[in-house]
């Protein structure tokens, strides 16, 4: 029995055969890779540095997250997927349901524009309900109306391994935790240079990576810096027949727009074409003008250095700086950010053309002879930590590590459109040098184009930082005859900034609104294992249970415990369970502080109940938009059960299977004003409408806030009043019960001329169902939903020699609702590798090729102004490589 300075290990540290198995149960199915490559190999240059962290899930060094299900990308499974940031790679996963099977990119919504790693698709607001970590430390949140840290920035150039916890993680580090925790882990330094090349090719579609890292060591430590590079081309509408806004021929609608040019006019309650001033309609596809994919930069710079300072003293640091340039044409979603217009005209515009003997007319255009097809919508993301870790070995088996990390991350958006203000002005104009050529709008005066479209629809800037102090201690605090109780125990301390200027308007008037927030967090945790049995006959028990305490300065405070066991009847297969409570703080960009908080004034009332009068139409609204104050943490309660087996007959069979169930309550959300039908038949929304509000109930509840419109005075102005006041605020609300199951089967064989490995694992929903506001009754989610009940990923790749080849197939399961349906969506790849073998200045070469989507299957169709859902997909594109390590 192996003992650590006279005590006895538990049998999480003894049967390592098994826990490597169960650690990454996941891995070995999904990306074909051994378990054991999961850990990126020491330099044997550098023999006296080990590696002292602790697994995902755990404070305890050596020990396996106990009854938890764990998945796992290895560095070689990294070089197989073959994406350019780590969104894509964990797009790869299929419980990463929010994202799996498509190409994450960035929203053209700058104020919620990140894209957001979510595990089983959980959550709404302007935090993510999964955590995402950097060798078990936090990251800086970005965006504008989002807090939510920017995978992206984490290159995959330099991941030893990705390992994703399945199940809720407060107990162990606190907020966010909710669905799981994803832990990015970086290779440690190695002696050499190397260089990996790679360019990309599709239809209408190029990208290329650059990666250098060069490594050294010496006695007593090692450096390692990294200098990522990656761009893609853009991909238009045009550039893909699957999108199109006319669905006629698949028996769909027609959503294709009057807003074109050329353009139409209306003259006399009838439609011309604006280029032949012959009865019709010019009708445009806006999606033409739209990025599907958008161009996109990265510059990532990364530093790793671990250095032994005594026997007993080592300190890792990471550190890195990302900039990622995003540049978007157009945005269907914005009517502020488009190139359309509409208006009268009239015969005091000199560019008036009559039809016949109007004097008026109706004009719908766009601006594309000018600014091209679609508005310019650009982001830039910056992203610095700075990571140092101080490890300090105590005797009998204890160690002390202090963490820090501090990190920053600027976000800057802007969108841009038409000045419709300026359109109707300039539609009146009465001479060339202020008036407005709809049915040639190149011939209009520069000045005046210039007014029209220096304009935001949006414009951002924010920064966010954050320091993170944590102490741990962990050890044996007592001895069984199973094996050593293992004890930590930590405290944590954590600030967060969020400073944000948002707004937009007339480029020479702009109307900004800044804000500014912070958060301090001070917290204690704790976590045992106890090795409960451990008999030839009847197998071991492993239990362990954690805690953790979080107390917030603006929130309150939060407990949350989770319990673990392990039951292993044999040593090829352990059973496990887990039961937990995880939380999210609201996001600082939800709460009252949020710099999108308003009042919004309407001059009419478009959202009415269905017994108001129609003259109630013409009465105001007040819509109260935004955060809030008084929000509470979004909270969760999860448990799952399964099991891990290796049979005896066949060592290289690996099956797991887990049950999960999840409840996830108090979840921000918004009421529904928009859609009345609902709001006003559900006994729960009642508190967030107040139907003939008094100017004084209008003025109290918009009290602090900017106003968006006129004046709430104006509204009750000349014996007049508002018709309702919505509270249409991020407020807690939903709630989400979900249960399925993971599973996992992989098997290799070893043959006389290498090994070949298959493999399918996939998760599937059993129950889905969503409380819409806290009170009202569970709707049965899964038949109302646009989401498939499973996805799958499967596998078969062979070496030969030098080489090594792998097919990939993902599956995303279709949907029906009463509304609509989807159907599936299958896309296979491949990898390919050849070695090269050592020359005179290199000590390793290889060529590889992957080819995405070989059978260039289009994005699934679907009846709407896009013209699919359900996957996002560039169609077949091949990526060649080149890498060198000298």
């Amino acid at each position: 029995m192996a003992s650590f300075s006279g005590l006895t290990a538990t049998p999480a540290f003894r049967r390592s055969a098994l826990a490597v198995m169960i650690t990454a149960s996941f891995t070995h199915c999904a990306f074909a890779q051994d378990v054991e490559s999961a850990q990126s190999e020491p330099d044997p240059t550098v023999e006296t540095i080990e590696v002292r962290g602790s697994a995902t899930g755990t404070l305890i060094r050596g020990a396996t997250p106990v009854g938890t299900n764990v998945v796992g990308i290895s560095e070689e499974d990294v070089a197989e997927i073959g994406v350019p940031d780590s969104n894509e790679l964990l797009a790869q996963i299929p419980q990463m349901t929010s994202t799996f099977n498509s190409r994450p990119t960035m929203a053209t919504d700058i104020g919620q524009g990140m894209p957001m790693p979510k595990l089983r698709d959980i959550g709404t607001g302007g935090g993510s309900t999964t955590l995402v970590l950097l060798n078990g430390l936090r990251l800086p949140g970005s965006g504008i109306i989002q807090t939510v840290p920017n995978a992206a920035a984490i290159p995959p150039s330099v991941l030893s391994t990705v390992e994703v916890v399945m199940d809720g993680g407060s107990s162990i580090y606190g907020s966010d935790a909710i669905a799981g925790v994803v832990n990015f882990i970086t290779q440690r330094p190695k002696d050499g240079v190397t260089l990996n090349l790679e360019g990309g090719f599709g239809d209408s579609y190029t990208a290329g990576t650059l990666n250098l890292t060069a490594g050294t060591s010496w006695d007593s430590g090692a450096a390692m810096l990294s200098f990522y590079h990656a761009e893609n081309g853009d991909v238009m509408g045009s550039d893909r027949d699957f999108i199109t806004a006319d669905n006629t021929a698949n028996g769909g609608g027609d959503y294709r727009t009057r807003q074109c040019s050329p353009g139409n006019i209306t003259a006399n309650g009838t439609s011309y074409r604006m280029d032949t001033l012959t009865e019709g309609s010019n009708l445009c596809d806006p999606n033409d003008g739209i990025s599907y994919v958008p161009e996109q930069k990265q510059d990532t710079i990364f530093l790793a250095l671990e250095q032994e300072f005594s026997d007993n003293v080592f300190l890792n640091l990471n550190t890195y700086y990302s900039d990622w340039g995003v540049d978007i044409t157009g945005d269907a979603t914005n009517a502020l950010t488009d190139i359309g217009a509409s208006g009268t005209i009239t015969s005091d515009n000199p560019y008036f053309t009559a039809i016949g003997d109007e004097t008026s007319q109706t004009v719908d255009f766009n601006f594309s002879d000018v600014v091209g097809p679609g508005a310019k919508n650009s982001s830039d993301f910056k992203a610095f930590s700075f990571m140092p870790e101080l490890t300090v070995e105590l005797p009998n088996y204890w160690r002390l590590k202090a963490a820090y990390s501090y990190g920053w991350a600027e976000t800057h958006g802007e969108e841009t459109g038409v000045n419709a203000t300026a359109v109707a002005a300039a539609l009146a104009g009465t001479d060339e040098s202020t008036a407005l050529n709809p049915y040639n709008v190149a011939a209009t005066d520069s000045a005046v184009l210039s007014n029209i479209l220096g304009y935001y629809g949006t414009l951002g800037d924010a920064k966010q930082t954050h320091h993170q102090v944590r102490l741990t201690l962990d050890g044996a605090i007592y001895s069984l005859p199973a094996g050593d109780v293992m004890l930590a125990v930590g405290t944590e301390y954590f600030k967060q900034n969020y400073d944000v200027s948002f707004g937009g308007g007339a480029a020479n008037a702009l109307q900004m609104t800044e804000t500014s927030a912070s958060r301090n967090v001070k917290s204690v945790f704790s976590e045992v294992v106890v090795p409960v049995m451990d008999d030839l006959d009847a197998g071991t028990i492993d239990f362990t249970a954690s805690i953790r305490y979080d107390s917030y300065n603006d929130v309150g405070s939060t407990t949350n415990p989770k319990i673990g066991v392990d039951y292993s009847p044999t040593e090829n297969l352990r059973l496990r369970a887990q039961w937990g409570t995880s939380f999210q703080a609201p996001s600082l960009a939800d709460s009252g502080a949020a710099v999108d908080t308003r009042a919004i004034t309407l001059g009419v009332s478009p959202f009415m109940a269905p017994d108001a009068a129609d003259s109630d139409f013409f009465r105001g609204t007040i819509i109260l938009a935004g955060g809030s104050d008084g929000l509470q943490p979004e909270e969760s309660e999860s448990y799952s059960v399964g099991f891990d087996w290796t049979p005896e007959f066949s060592d290289d069979l690996k099956v797991s299977m887990t049950y999960f169930d999840v409840d996830y309550s108090s979840a921000i959300s918004l009421a529904p004003f928009y859609t009345p039908s609902v709001l006003f038949s559900t006994a729960g929304y009642a508190d967030y409408y107040t139907l003939n509000p008094t100017l004084d109930e209008a003025l109290a509840a918009a009290d602090g806030m900017r106003i968006d419109g006129q004046s709430i005075e104006s509204l009750y102005a000349d014996g007049n009043s508002a018709y309702a006041l919505f509270d249409a605020r991020r407020n807690n609300m939903t709630a989400t019960k979900l249960s399925g199951i993971d599973f996992d089967i992989s098997k290799v064989w070893q043959t006389n001329f290498g090994s070949v490995n298959a493999s399918v694992a996939g998760s599937y929903t059993l129950d889905r169902t969503f409380q819409p506001v806290q009170g009202a009754a569970y709707q049965d989610e899964k038949s109302t939903d646009e989401r498939g009940d499973y996805n799958l990923l499967a596998q078969v790749g062979a070496t030969y020699e030098n080489m090594l080849g792998t097919v990939r197939i993902l599956h995303t399961d279709g949907w029906e609702n009463a509304v609509a349906s989807a159907d599936s969506l299958t896309t296979v790849n491949l990898f390919g590798k050849y070695d090269l073998g050592e020359y005179e200045f290199v000590e390793e070469a290889s060529v590889t090729v992957n080819v995405d989507n070989l059978f260039d299957e289009d994005a699934v169709y679907y009846d709407d102004a896009n013209g699919f859902i359900s996957g996002s997909t560039l169609g077949r594109v091949i990526y060649l490589g080149l890498n060198l390590k000298m």
